[in-house]
């Protein structure tokens, strides 16, 4: 499907719909000692994304979901991968101040640090639908959607929560990458609600600028590298239902692995890259394409949202 330029999917010339090369996490050995932080772990992307530092060689891992059974199982699947990771495995609401606090003080005194941060968890607004349970889809507007403060409570301010206190324990960690992902969408490019509502496409602009906000605010006095990263169209328990037809447009669009996300934040994390601090990026960006574009873009300050006049 063919997007406006403005939407940045084709910025690199070449894309990707699954980790390979530069972005497969075996290509991609970690530090020593490095720290992740991953939330909304318990399904769908974030339990990708921990598998994928799990495949670098991360040390350590934090994971946090609502579900501990969830946890449970993602802990069994990272120890096959690696059965020397430690693991912190702990129930976190990212909308409570005390559970993310807790979830900080747990991490500070199981590993002493924290390289990478990945604020994963998000939702979108629950489906409409007949009384027959027939006609499903997503509200339209700003009328349809009784689920708006919700979405904007988990994708928006549970985010900042995550920043809020683990922003010092990055801070504190001047040996690492002191970075902290937030994952938004390309939905944040959106101004209707075609593809997605208007409560998730107006969390995920926001999300973009609190990206850059984090970074000129911490970057030159605290090191803190911040990242805001599209992590494709990917097929999970957030977008199965997005689909109703054979051949619909939803169907055209999750083709991407749901491994790909995960891959590329081990490339994007493994060492600082300040010069793509503060910035929109995309997990199907050929990263070599990328890095030939570097000069360019801290010249130009390209890959963040300005109003045209």
């Amino acid at each position: 499907m063919a997007y406006p330029a403005h939407y940045g999917s084709n910025f690199c010339p070449t894309t990707h719909s699954k980790a390979e090369g530069l972005t497969d996490p075996a290509n991609n050995k970690l530090p020593a000692n490095f720290v992740v932080v991953v939330t909304g772990a318990g399904k769908g992307l974030g339990y990708h994304i921990a598998l994928a530092y799990a495949k670098a060689g991360a040390s350590g891992i934090s994971i946090s979901s609502r579900t501990k059974k969830d946890l449970d199982d993602l802990s069994s699947q990272l120890h096959q991968i690696n059965p020397n990771l430690e693991i912190l495995a702990q129930t976190c609401d990212t909308t409570k101040d005390e559970e993310v606090q807790q979830l900080a003080s747990g991490v500070q005194a199981r590993f002493g640090r924290v390289d990478a941060v990945i604020a994963n968890a998000g939702i979108i607004s629950k489906y409409l639908q007949d009384e027959d349970g027939s006609n499903r889809r997503l509200p339209v507007g700003a009328v349809e959607d009784d689920d708006f403060d919700r979405v904007i409570l988990i994708n928006l301010i549970g985010s900042q929560k995550v920043a809020k206190y683990f922003i010092p324990l990055l801070e504190a960690t001047r040996d690492g990458p002191q970075a902290y992902v937030v994952i938004t969408s390309m939905a944040s490019q959106l101004p209707h609600s075609q593809f997605t509502t208007m409560a998730y496409n107006l969390s995920k602009i926001a999300v973009n600028r609190m990206a850059e906000h984090i970074h000129n605010d911490h970057n030159e006095k605290d090191g803190i590298q911040a990242f805001a990263v599209h992590p494709g169209a990917v097929l999970t328990p957030q977008t199965e239902l997005h689909s109703t037809e054979k051949g619909d447009a939803w169907e055209q669009v999750l083709t991407d692995d749901v491994g790909l996300s995960g891959g590329w934040l081990t490339w994007l994390t493994k060492e600082r890259r300040d010069w793509l601090s503060g910035r929109y990026l995309s997990v199907n960006w050929d990263v070599s394409e990328l890095e030939d574009q570097k000069e360019e873009i801290v010249a130009k300050d390209k890959l963040k949202f300005i109003m045209v006049v």
